[in-house]
């Protein structure tokens, strides 16, 4: 749980950020207003207190982590607002519904700035470019064996997610897969290996519908170098076209490829950790 936490951690420190510039705001608008080292222990406190909050909101309904980012954006741009244009004459009472109501609003505008029709227009335009590398404690061919679409059967794949797994009647290097979605739904794709070197390279075009029905093209390519028997490096790079401007700053905060490789390490660990020893990677991502 704890390293599930750390992946997301761009997403609680939006929220976190937010919410801590924005508590001595509010603070002002009441009428406080506390020294230099008050307002930093101020900031401080309520940034550890949203860290814990952030917490709890993403077990409670981890299917709406992306609300996260949004309620931190919305209370930074608030902050900002009421910092340099609140009066102080105001009662309490108007105060804190103003501060509230404006953090409201502007979390609404960026959801739907986000999400709405013009942004998944935009999002066609626009490439998706993610990487991660790092030393696994396992040999290349396992990690060949998890990784590579159609190299083992499909709940054997690192995201845990692989359905099915068919290859193309007419082209050899192309496949078709299917990954369980939300709700039944699911995403169907086809992939045509440009590179297929077992089990030092894979490189492979993808095409096909998200879960959502957002259609969507790229490529994936693995790379791994061989250290010693029992461990290697990896590195993965992903490039994806189609996803909506939400989806692109949803899977930046998600980290997504890193989670593929903390899931990779877990399935490795439980398949082969008594053989190899049960070591977690110091899996460390690349800039």
């Amino acid at each position: 749980m704890l390293s599930l936490f750390l992946r997301h951690y761009r997403r609680f420190t939006a929220f976190s950020l937010g919410l801590a510039c924005l508590g001595p705001v509010m603070l002002r608008a009441l009428g406080f207003t506390p020294s230099l080292i008050g307002t930093l222990s101020i900031i401080f406190a309520a940034f550890l207190a949203s860290v814990f909050l952030g917490a709890l909101m993403y077990i409670l309904a981890p299917r709406r982590r992306g609300c996260l980012e949004i309620a931190g954006m919305g209370a930074l741009i608030a902050a900002s607002l009421l910092y340099f244009t609140f009066p102080t004459s105001f009662s309490p009472l108007i105060a804190v519904g103003c501060a509230v109501g404006l953090w409201g609003l502007t979390s609404v505008g960026i959801g739907a700035a986000l999400h709405g029709k013009h942004a998944r227009k935009i999002g066609t335009l626009t490439s998706w470019r993610d990487r991660y590398s790092g030393h696994i404690p396992y040999p290349a061919r396992l990690i060949w064996r998890h990784v590579v679409p159609g190299a083992a059967d499909p709940s054997d794949h690192c995201t845990g997610m692989m359905a099915k797994y068919d290859e193309d009647l007419e082209d050899p290097d192309t496949v078709h897969v299917t990954f369980k979605g939300r709700k039944g739904r699911a995403a169907e794709y086809s992939l045509t290996f440009l590179e297929r070197d077992e089990p030092s390279a894979c490189r492979f075009f993808f095409q096909g519908n998200e879960a959502d029905g957002t259609f969507v093209d790229g490529v994936f390519s693995l790379r791994t170098t061989t250290l010693d028997r029992d461990s290697c490096f990896v590195s993965c790079v992903e490039e994806r076209s189609g996803l909506s401007i939400g989806k692109l700053v949803e899977r930046w905060f998600d980290d997504a490829l890193g989670y593929q490789h903390d899931r990779l390490v877990d399935i490795l660990d439980r398949l082969y950790g008594e053989t190899y020893g049960q070591t977690k990677a110091g899996l460390t991502p690349a800039e």
